[in-house]
């Protein structure tokens, strides 16, 4: 994700949440364009889906053996062409090549396309946060999946 990137993300993210990130949010997983082709290891990394402008984005942090999806969003004109899997695939695919075993995240209980893409892609529930979203004390659920192995990319 490159600061150039961000406008389209931020547009993104306004369709995708009833609580937006601000642009600040983002500051943490944009990339210099000199080092865009060598995401780190650890720390925040964000990935944008772009052809030419952004169709999607996905943020996500690692620490130690794991790494913790931050957000995943499609524009919703995008909605149904796979972009989705295709964010899925690559952060599944650099979690494992940089040996973190698990991928976590939370989600709305009540975001049933998020839950779907996420149980089709192997994540299982690990844990509920009860009345955690302030915008309307909506519970969030707590998923991982495991890393390890050859990826099994579902269809979309």
């Amino acid at each position: 994700m490159l600061r150039s990137d961000l406008p389209g993300v931020l547009a993104i993210e306004s369709q995708a949440n009833p609580v937006p990130w601000l642009a600040a949010d983002f500051e943490v997983f944009l990339r210099d364009p000199a080092d865009a082709e060598r995401p780190p290891v650890n720390g925040p990394v964000g990935w944008v889906w772009a052809n030419p402008e952004v169709q999607g984005f996905a943020c996500v942090v690692g620490a130690a053996d794991e790494a913790e999806l931050q957000a995943i969003a499609i524009a919703r004109d995008r909605w149904g062409l796979g972009l989705g899997s295709a964010l899925m695939d690559v952060l599944c695919v650099w979690a494992r090549a940089n040996a973190y075993r698990t991928l976590h995240l939370e989600v709305r209980e009540g975001n049933a396309r998020a839950l779907q893409f996420y149980r089709r892609w192997g994540f299982a529930e690990a844990g509920r946060r009860p009345k955690y979203y302030r915008d309307n004390g909506e519970a969030a659920l707590l998923l991982v999946k495991a890393i390890e192995g050859p990826q099994a990319a579902p269809g979309e």
